[in-house]
């Protein structure tokens, strides 16, 4: 796929500036009146189809949800589902008020680009086995389809596979919402290397209701993603996760999380490929509670440790989360991987 992969050699940047653009959005504002607004805890029934058609999501292919539907929770703005509910419930004044809201394709999916698709090479450069709908990885992380093919050219798309549809959005409010969602939910942090993977691992966890990553314990305040990179901030790349106790221990959380960070465990200062101090791996508890169980989990990882290898997490006591840019947050669910409860596809660390 080379001359595919630089015919669209742009949309990596392309994505990320479309991503910037979703994350940079007015902010949320509530109807008068409304008995939602950001940073509330509302439980709803939803579901999603297209408008132009009335299919649910679920039904259409080769597209599929990369969020759970039916009944669900979410902290408003707080990030997950599609960006489009978190503004829609603020429309919804009554328990068990059932609206339906027609949402644009620049606040679904995106409108479709010409940067990204189609795009033709010749037949000779495809694989063997190629078939029109598959689905094929490129070499900077994007999905494309393969949309058409004869003798001497395979046609791939790589805008979203929902790209310039309207959706239809039918939510329900099942309950009376709670104002400030954390006087409810409790908060966790963690650092594992790229927060991408790590954020999309905990969303997928039932009685995690919301997650955002950012960076951490560094010497300065409001960091870019730049200025940790450079590894001159102190910081680590984290994700803190906002989780109801009665459905999630903390215990749980520190099993993924050192699940997810796997044999990393004895790199200092590393996770997979990635070195430097922002790559560094931690757990960053909040109270003595979750110190007691943070430090049972680290004493567990040295004892079951290799001879002559040294588990290299550090367990430091919570200090002030930065939010990272909107274009990090969720950002392998925005790339297309599912974050569904209870999903157990592979989490690859691109989009």
């Amino acid at each position: 796929f080379r001359r595919a992969m630089v015919a669209i050699s742009g949309a990596r940047a392309l994505f990320s500036a479309l991503a910037v653009r979703q994350g940079s959005r007015p902010a949320m504002t509530a109807t008068s009146g409304s008995i939602i607004t950001a940073g509330s805890l509302v439980n709803v029934d939803w579901s999603v189809s297209l408008a132009r058609t009335g299919h649910r999501l679920a039904e259409h292919s080769p597209a599929k949800a990369t969020f759970d539907e039916g009944p669900v929770r979410l902290i408003v703005g707080g990030g997950g589902y599609l960006p489009a509910l978190h503004h829609v419930v603020t429309q919804l004044d009554a328990v068990g008020e059932e609206r339906i809201f027609e949402v644009s394709p620049y606040d679904a999916f995106g409108e479709r680009s010409a940067d990204l698709g189609p795009v033709d090479f010749p037949a000779s450069a495809a694989p063997q086995g190629l078939e029109v709908g598959m689905t094929v990885q490129l070499s900077n992380g994007l999905k494309a389809l393969v949309t058409s093919m004869t003798d001497e050219t395979v046609t791939i798309d790589a805008n979203p596979a929902l790209a310039g549809e309207s959706l239809s959005i039918k939510v329900k409010l099942l309950e009376e919402p709670i104002a400030d969602a954390y006087s409810v939910l409790s908060r966790a942090t963690f650092a594992a290397g790229c927060f991408w993977g790590l954020e999309l691992a905990f969303q997928r966890e039932p009685g995690v209701v919301a997650t955002k990553v950012g960076y951490t314990h560094g010497a300065t305040s409001s960091p870019t993603y730049e200025q940790v990179c450079s590894g001159t901030t102190g910081h680590t790349e984290a994700v803190q996760v906002a989780y109801d106790t009665n459905e999630v221990s903390y215990k749980r959380l520190c099993e993924i999380f050192w699940d997810r960070l796997g044999e990393s465990r004895y790199k200092l200062n590393q996770v997979g490929n990635d070195r430097g101090t922002q790559y560094r791996h931690g757990i960053y508890p909040l109270g003595a509670e979750q110190t007691r169980i943070a430090l049972a989990t680290l004493d567990e990882a040295k004892a079951t440790a290799p001879p002559g290898l040294e588990v290299h997490t550090e367990v430091l006591p919570a200090e002030e989360f930065w939010d990272a840019e909107g274009y990090h947050q969720q950002y392998l669910q925005k790339g297309g991987q599912t974050a569904e409860k209870r999903a157990r596809e592979a989490i690859r660390c691109y989009g």
